[in-house]
């Protein structure tokens, strides 16, 4: 039988157990302390699964970070638990699987303990010393001990105040570096416009933006939310609607919005406010052309006491990217395109929601009054692209706002 410790962060909570094509979590006996995964309470029998467990699965790299994982720890791509070993110490939020005798947990969690804020920063134009090819190459020369999903090409980073700079690091970063995937240029700028309009149109995002590579294209960073403190030894859960389901990564785009209403009403602390939240999110990922929110873009992470819709991320314009790309990811009545006004705010925001007249009027009050015309020209973007953008955000939102 094979055997993961899987820590809390670092306190040992169970083991992940395999024998055959079966796999098993136990909790120890004597554990206290919070639920590996919302919803697996510490009283329940041990689990069992007849594939690798669905929560488990949510923690692998994906895209290109899976394939240098695969090439550098000479791994099948079928074997998730062999995946999980390589890079259980670094994962996302507060849990870390990692083999009988070997290592320690890099966090620690402290139950009811809110996250505090790091001092921001503000890197120069040349914050960036590297190129795109050491960026995208990172983790083929170094061995991945880190896991982030998405399919995009991206690099575990810290921030250097004295030398004013991003630094690469194999393991435990403070930032997420995403340069534009090969396949579709200028996404970095794209993520970065599309993140500082959904501040101005009050949503939640963590600290981020756009650095020119040292051979020119830009490099989209974000700061890390699931972790804190010195040396980011402080570890906040945080679980996507993938994990939240027990549904397997790969079936991230089988969902629909509806769905995410009801998660949120059985996990969250003040469901209310994390509807209007939602209902705000989707609208807005709906005005700028986002048609690839699917499940593993909606977190959930820990605040203290609170359990709430974690900040906003991914947020990009497909749009310009995929020509024919959906409107929606996720199905809303049955539906990803053709969405209007009485889909998303009568149907969605008042029935599905619970979404009152007042918040209503003042989520389409805050996406009106965002300076949509003067940010979007004034991005990065080339300027027949920001035309192609700021159009398309002129005419949903007429659609939506009348």
């Amino acid at each position: 039988m094979d055997k993961l410790r899987v820590f809390v962060g670092a306190q040992l909570a169970g083991h992940l157990l395999r024998e055959k094509a079966v796999h098993r979590f136990e909790y120890l006996a004597d554990y206290k302390g919070p639920p590996v995964f919302l919803g697996w309470d510490r009283t329940h029998p041990p689990r069992e699964w007849d594939t690798f467990p669905p929560a488990f699965d949510g923690l692998l790299p994906e895209g290109v970070l899976l394939d240098q994982l695969l090439a550098k720890h000479k791994l099948d791509r079928a074997d998730k638990w062999g995946q999980l070993t390589a890079v259980g110490q670094d994962l996302t939020g507060f849990v870390s699987v990692l083999p009988e005798g070997e290592g320690q947990p890099i966090g620690r969690s402290m139950p009811g303990e809110s996250p505090r804020k790091r001092v921001a920063i503000a890197p120069p134009e040349d914050g960036l010393p590297y190129t795109i090819a050491e960026l995208v190459a990172y983790h083929g020369k170094h061995k991945l001990r880190m896991s982030l999903s998405g399919v995009q090409p991206k690099v575990s980073a810290i921030y250097s105040r004295s030398k004013h700079c991003f630094e690469v690091v194999e393991a435990n970063g403070s930032y997420i570096l995403k340069p534009s995937p090969q396949a579709f240029p200028g996404a970095a700028e794209n993520e970065a416009l599309t993140m500082q309009l959904a501040r101005a149109a009050g949503i939640e995002v963590p600290l981020c933006g756009c650095l020119p590579a040292r051979d020119g294209p830009g490099v989209f960073w974000i700061e890390r939310f699931d972790r804190w403190g010195a040396a980011n030894r402080n570890r906040v859960r945080c679980e996507d609607m993938c994990q939240l389901l027990e549904v397997p990564s790969s079936w991230k785009y089988a969902g629909n919005l509806e769905t995410l209403a009801r998660v949120i009403r059985e996990h969250c602390s003040n469901p209310k406010l994390q509807l209007v939240k939602l209902f705000h999110r989707v609208l807005f990922c709906w005005v700028t052309g986002n048609g690839d929110m699917h499940l593993k873009n909606w977190s959930l992470v820990e605040k203290g006491p609170l359990i709430e819709l974690a900040p906003a991320y991914d947020l990009l314009n497909t749009k310009l990217l995929i020509n024919d790309e959906d409107e929606s990811a996720l199905t809303l009545a049955d539906r990803k395109s053709g969405l209007n006004r009485q889909l998303l705010v009568d149907y969605f925001g008042r029935d599905v929601c619970g979404v009152n007249e007042k918040m209503i009027e003042k989520t389409l009050h805050q996406l009106k009054k965002a300076d949509w015309n003067r940010t979007i020209p004034g991005s990065h973007l080339p300027v027949e692209i920001a035309l192609q953008y700021d159009a398309l955000v002129m005419d949903r939102l007429e659609l939506l706002l009348g």
